[in-house]
């Protein structure tokens, strides 16, 4: 498990690693800031397409090996970008690495679900699914290295090595896939996805974790951007993603005693628990470090409540579609951070106050979808 936990932070951490290097690459490559966020945008993409198709694959031809295959490709990609040339071929590099990723969050979820003992699934689902959530933090901490030798470049290349070694880990540790004797067939392997997509309790689900990790992400860069001087300081913006992660670090020991709720109307507690922290933060401004710390943390704990206890409930919902189901239920969620930065950059007109409060706003709307999605199982 640790090693499923360890690639969840890996990962999915490459899709946040660019975001602190933006302005770096945008002068190596003589573009501006702006052009060169698409290098995140195109990644949670491919990421969230991915799903669509590496979720099926993996019910039909194993976990292990889909893992595998798309671990390989990642890394590959990763090391081909760290001598990226120029924007349009980074663009390239990073729809390959989403694409790459998108083979190990459904099937590492669904094995899981499936090779881990039924009294200790929750704590092992909370591990690899809160590892998820702090990649948030911990890719963009990996990122905010730049400044050491190397610059970008050089951070790119230490995550192909760690990537390297992590598939290495993975094909040693993980256990076989059985054999599968029928031959997988395309209207099965579509047909998964749209008997799942006519549930009703199943799209709620799914339309209320768009606002999970997307709302995460848009609230660390509402921060960023439109915050006070002294919090968009790259010291300070340290500083609070690094409070965010004794949250993180706290959710698998919790999981016990929150496994006791249940898992839909948990979500829509910590999503409303998460809009009352932001509108909190959005009325007092991010007036000091420490306070707007602080409100981070909560909100970090709120949000890292949420998905641990509905992967488990989509995968059960799913029944033989888990990889399926649980593939619609991440590409909800990273359509959500997909979309965020440049739903941050639209609203960032109206301020900080009030992109704080929509994004509060949203969360909310996610909480009583999960409310309404809870009377229907």
């Amino acid at each position: 498990m640790s090693v499923l936990t360890v690639g969840g932070l890996l990962v999915v951490g490459q899709l946040y690693v660019p975001l602190p290097m933006v302005g770096e690459m945008a002068r190596s490559w003589s573009v501006t800031p702006g052009r060169a966020l698409w290098t995140v945008t195109v990644f949670g993409l491919a990421y969230a397409v991915g799903f669509l198709i590496t979720g099926p694959l993996s019910d039909l031809f194993g976990r292990r090996r889909v893992l595998l295959g798309g671990l390989l490709v990642l890394t590959a990609a990763t090391a081909v970008l760290a001598v990226a040339p120029s924007l349009p071929f980074a663009i390239g590099c990073r729809i390959v690495q989403g694409a790459g990723a998108a083979g190990f969050s459904p099937a590492a979820l669904a094995y899981v679900g499936e090779r881990i003992p039924a009294r200790r699934r929750p704590v092992a689902l909370t591990c690899l699914v809160t590892a998820m959530v702090a990649a948030t933090i911990s890719g963009q901490l990996a990122g905010q290295a730049a400044s050491g030798p190397g610059g970008w470049r050089g951070v790119i290349a230490i995550n192909a090595v760690a990537l390297t070694v992590l598939a290495v880990a993975c094909r040693l540790i993980l256990r076989p896939d059985p054999d599968r004797r029928e031959q997988p067939r395309l209207a099965g392997y579509l047909g998964s996805l749209g008997r799942l997509v006519s549930r009703p309790v199943l799209v709620l689900i799914y339309l209320a974790a768009v606002t999970v990790v997307g709302g995460f992400v848009a609230a660390y860069a509402t921060v960023q951007l439109l915050g006070p001087a002294g919090l968009a300081e790259p010291r300070a913006m340290l500083a609070l993603r690094a409070g965010a992660l004794p949250a993180l670090v706290a959710a698998p020991f919790l999981a016990p005693l929150l496994d006791r709720i249940r898992a839909a109307r948990r979500g829509a507690l910590a999503l409303a628990t998460a809009a009352v922290v932001l509108v909190v933060l959005a009325v007092t401004g991010g007036a000091s470090l420490a306070a707007t710390a602080g409100l981070l943390l909560l909100f970090a704990g709120a949000v890292a409540t949420v998905s641990p206890g509905l992967t488990e409930l989509v995968g059960t919902l799913s029944g033989p579609a888990r990889g399926a189901g649980t593939a619609l239920y991440t590409f909800a969620l990273l359509v959500g951070a997909s979309l965020a930065p440049p739903a941050v950059h639209a609203l960032g007109g109206l301020g900080f106050t009030a992109t704080l409060s929509m994004i509060a706003a949203a969360q909310g709307v996610g909480a009583v979808l999960l409310l309404i999605a809870d009377r229907r199982y």
